[in-house]
This record gives structure tokens, C-alpha cells and sequence, in this order.
């Protein structure tokens, strides 16, 4: 199952080349926006549940060096 959700990021710097660290970090499928300086990731990730795609998305966030400060399911 796909399922879709919007991670807010922190310790990232959104005014930085973020692209690539993201990226690198295993977050190439998200969508970027950056709002009043914080970086927002949406994803439509694969899981078993909603609970194992955002775990999932977490932990390439993390490698990235950012930090998870809210998740949010997008509407269906």
C-alpha cells in the first residue's frame, strides 16, 4: 500500500544546497517546499502500514542529518 504524509524537518539548512543532502540521504522521492525557512518533505511511500512507510521516510530524514519534528497524513 502507498501511503502519503508530509514530514516538517528540522537541522537541515534549507538555505543550503539541501537537494543533494537530501538525495543522498535516501530521500529522493519527496517533494520539497520550503515555507518561512522550514523545509517540508511530502512523500508517497510503500509500507505495510502507514506506520512502517513513515518509519521509513524517519530514518532517510535522519541520514540525512535532519531531524523529524511533525508528520502529517495527506488527505486522501
Amino acid at each position: 500500500m502507498i501511503y502519503g504524509f508530509t514530514i516538517e524537518v528540522a537541522d537541515i539548512d534549507a538555505k543550503g544546497r539541501y537537494e543533494d543532502t537530501l538525495h543522498t540521504g535516501g530521500c529522493g522521492d519527496a517533494l520539497v517546499a520550503v515555507l518561512d525557512g522550514t523545509l517540508f518533505l511530502d512523500f508517497h511511500r510503500e509500507g505495510v502500514a502507514f506506520e512502517k512507510a513513515v518509519e521509513s521516510a524517519s530514518r532517510n530524514v535522519e541520514k540525512a542529518g535532519g531531524r523529524v519534528v511533525k508528520v502529517s497524513p495527506l488527505p486522501d
